[in-house]
């Protein structure tokens, strides 16, 4: 599937698509075509969705959520539309796991996570997963070590400058 950043980026303007999520660097909207867009809020939210789309694109695992498409500056990032998960007990039923730390050491799983220096924080809440096609997948998996050590360690209250939808 084809996406036009320009009229994402327009129709972003205009409030054509419904927030369905937010988090600390990024908002989440729903394009109505069976994916949403992340946006990225600051620096953070381009480095998470930088992280995401590097992930999918090498993973070896069926753990992440499709990534269809993102923009050269990564501050938009279109992801498969997922249903919400609120009880991670869901993913761990799937999986057939008695808990979060027996799922990672799945060896392709252990691998992605390990090559791309993904926290364990965002795999252990529920809300870092969703379901697609009746499988539990990850669709928030961009904070990396190396982004949590330079933005979030000791700065959890810190600004950072926003960014418009200029570019």
């Amino acid at each position: 599937m084809h996406f036009d950043f320009d009229e994402l980026i327009f129709n972003l303007k205009k409030n054509n698509y419904k927030r369905i999520g937010s988090g600390s660097c990024r908002n989440v909207y729903d394009l109505g075509n069976g994916y949403v867009v992340k946006v990225a809020k600051d620096v953070r939210g381009i480095l998470q969705n930088e992280t995401e789309y590097s992930t999918y694109r090498s993973c070896k695992s069926d753990f992440f959520a499709e990534i269809a498409a993102a923009s050269e500056n990564h501050r938009y990032l279109i992801m498969v539309k997922a249903k919400k998960i609120t009880d991670i007990r869901i993913v761990l039923r799937y999986y057939k796991v008695q808990t979060m730390s027996d799922l990672i050491k799945r060896p392709l799983f252990e691998e992605d996570i390990e090559s791309k220096k993904i926290g364990s924080g965002d795999l252990k809440r529920a809300s870092s997963w969703g379901i697609v096609n009746d499988v539990p997948v990850l669709i928030d998996y961009g904070l990396s070590q190396s982004t949590y050590k330079k933005y979030y360690r000791n700065k959890l209250f810190g600004r950072f400058r926003r960014l418009n939808y200029s570019s």
